[in-house]
């Protein structure tokens, strides 16, 4: 008896000893390399070179990033955020060109976008056809990573522009819009001493709260920008928007084209494109019959 617990404490110590060698054996867990160890919080400048179509900058003016070229609008944060993130997306294997042709291959010679990150370049090449990785210049080396921004790269100026009609940080103080769409009535709503009341007794305090909500929150499916004939073009704005950190109001164009309502804005030279359905959410009586 006292042979076979001698025996099972000599396996049982065997066991422990054997466990904590190959626990410390074991390598620690290797990092997964990332694309640049540049910090997205440091980014301050973005440039996009694109063969073929117009070049863009984007600027972070006061923690707020800013579309500069080729015109100035608020930039969409979610798209600023999916380009900071190449500069942490995993890298799957690097390598160094041994010549031009080695450029040629991975389609690197004339690369048809080179994004700019402060002073770092990333020029796209090519898709590794098994994995569907993108090949990138950047520093002198050839790194394969997981493309997701090259759609975004390619995409017209306007898919840059932030998508609220209303800035975020901005809130509205006083609205002047038509009462319906074919209508030559104006309601003005104004907040006075924390209420909102209406120039008109038509409408109740919920019913101005809620149809001030749907304009402090539009966010429109798409924003594109108006080309000189089509500012020239423009009729006189039925809207008007008031916001607290403004001294002037915003003026709008409202226009309705097939199942789609524009709103358009002169002085940003921007249209704003929003479902048909929302109409009945910005303007306070529904449509004459």
């Amino acid at each position: 008896m006292k042979s076979s617990y001698l025996t099972n404490l000599v396996l049982l110590s065997i066991v422990i000893a054997l466990l904590w060698l190959s626990q410390r054996e074991q390598p620690a867990e290797q990092q997964t390399s990332t694309l640049s160890s540049l910090d997205t919080e440091a980014v301050e400048l973005i440039q996009i070179e694109r063969d073929g179509k117009v070049n863009l900058r984007l600027e972070r003016q006061q923690s707020q990033w800013v579309l500069t070229e080729p015109f100035n609008a608020r930039a969409n944060p979610t798209r600023i955020n999916l380009l900071l993130s190449l500069l942490k997306a995993p890298v799957h294997g690097e390598f160094q060109p041994m010549d031009q042709a080695a450029l040629d291959q991975f389609g690197l010679s004339n690369p048809d976008v080179i994004l700019s990150m402060n002073s770092e370049q990333f020029a796209f090449g090519g898709v590794e056809s098994l994995s569907e990785n993108r090949y990138v210049l950047h520093q002198g080396m050839i790194f394969l990573v997981q493309d997701d921004v090259t759609p975004l790269l390619t995409a017209s100026a306007g898919s840059f522009v932030d998508n609220r009609l209303i800035p975020e940080t901005s809130r509205i103080s006083r609205l002047s819009l038509p009462a319906s769409p074919n209508a030559d009535i104006t309601m003005t709503l104004t907040l006075q001493n924390g209420q909102w009341q209406s120039d008109s007794g038509e409408l109740s305090a919920d019913t101005i709260k809620t149809l001030v909500d749907s304009w402090q929150h539009a966010y429109a499916m798409q924003v594109s920008y108006l080309d000189q004939d089509q500012l020239n073009a423009l009729t006189e704005p039925q809207i008007q928007i008031w916001l607290d950190d403004k001294a002037k109001p915003m003026q709008l164009v409202l226009r309705q084209s097939g199942e789609t309502l524009h709103l358009l804005n002169p002085a940003q030279r921007l249209q704003y494109d929003f479902p048909l359905a929302l109409q009945s959410q910005l303007l306070p009586l529904p449509p004459k019959q």
